[in-house]
């Protein structure tokens, strides 16, 4: 501020000096002063309303505060605009399982030890079996349910045939048919169920699923591939 000032001051004094030569008059040291004076005072007022100006601006637009988690409306509007489509539709070779997943795997408290339903779809058609060392892709379902997931990431059933892989997809609690509780919106609505809908509770439940399908297929050494997409692919 103070730099554009002592600027300014010196191009006007250069320029009335420039004028008084080339006219062959001069003018009185005192006027000068005093010119110089106002002239100072008025880049000075008009400095100050620029701020102020610029400052109204910025403080008068509303200051919005990026949500870093989605509101408890637009999950519930999410979830009821899913696929309506149910793995009745889906061909033959992926088989539908429900899993007894346990509903808090952090904490001690007299609900922690509640479970529900998890549900999980399957296909061996391409599975090298348990001898092989085989891989196990997994999908980790994100915020719908899976009744399409199957058919719609389509390059696991691409690359199933040459890894003989086992293929696996997840569905997240509180989507689909995997609901701890009677609803959706009812859990999320409550305070008391809402804390176990999270995305840490939702990777141990793919954690615990997967470790009860490598027991169930044998599949000790069998390595697991995890794939997701969107939310699902940063969990």
């Amino acid at each position: 501020t103070l730099y554009f000032i002592n600027n300014a001051y010196k191009y006007i004094h250069n320029k009335i000096h420039r004028i008084t030569k080339k006219h062959s008059f001069s003018l009185p040291k005192s006027f000068l002063f005093f010119a110089m004076k106002m002239n100072k005072l008025f880049l000075f007022q008009w400095l100050l309303l620029l701020i102020f100006t610029k400052t109204s601006l910025i403080f008068s637009k509303p200051h919005k505060i990026p949500r870093l988690t989605p509101l408890i409306e637009n999950i519930i509007q999410d979830h009821s605009n899913t696929f309506s489509s149910s793995t009745n539709d889906l061909p033959k070779e992926f088989e539908t399982y429900y899993y007894k997943q346990t509903l808090d795997h952090f904490n001690y408290g007299p609900k922690s030890y509640s479970t529900f339903k998890q549900r999980y779809i399957i296909s061996s058609k391409y599975w090298g079996g348990s001898n092989s060392s085989s891989p196990i892709f997994a999908y980790l379902g994100a915020e719908s349910s899976i009744d399409r997931d199957p058919l719609g990431v389509g390059f696991l059933t691409d690359f199933a045939p040459q890894f003989k892989a086992l293929l696996v997809y997840m569905e997240h609690r509180y989507y689909g048919e995997s609901t701890p509780f009677k609803t959706m919106e009812e859990a999320v609505n409550d305070e008391d169920t809402r804390g176990y809908f999270n995305s840490a509770q939702a990777i141990a439940d793919y954690a615990e699923l997967l470790l009860h399908i490598k027991e169930k297929y044998s599949a000790k050494n069998s390595p697991i591939i995890v794939i997701g997409g969107s939310y699902g692919g940063r969990s």
